[in-house]
């Protein structure tokens, strides 16, 4: 049963071709989500409650690879919400892994060039 307000984050694999594949590890200060390593297309996605007001500090940050390149950034903190879509009780941010950076939006169809690969 999923609680009464969540926030989710996508990670969806949008590279040109899966010869190099990604390579992703999410984490929290409270919780480790692993290493990922999705095929073209794949959408990783995770749940949490954040933590209320005044106290909203939660926070989820990756760490990417493709070949040689990388980036690490927070994927979620409460100041990217605006970037996110808002339903009745859930709050849904996708992340747009492309081979010139990463996107963020409230749809995969509505996304902004958010970071640049290193």
């Amino acid at each position: 049963m999923k609680p009464e307000y969540y926030t989710e984050v996508h990670i969806v694999d949008a590279l040109p071709n899966n010869d190099i594949p990604l390579t992703f590890h999410c984490a929290s200060k409270d919780d480790d989500l692993g290493f990922h390593h999705p095929k073209v297309g794949d959408d990783f996605h995770f749940q949490f409650i954040p933590r209320s007001w005044p106290f909203a500090r939660t926070l989820f940050f990756c760490h990417f690879w493709w070949g040689n390149k990388q980036n690490k950034f927070d994927v979620y903190t409460h100041h990217l919400d605006v970037y996110c879509s808002w339903n009745v009780n859930t709050i849904s941010c996708y992340w747009k892994v492309q081979g010139d950076g990463f996107y963020m939006g409230p749809s995969l169809d509505d996304v902004k060039k958010m970071h640049d690969w290193s």
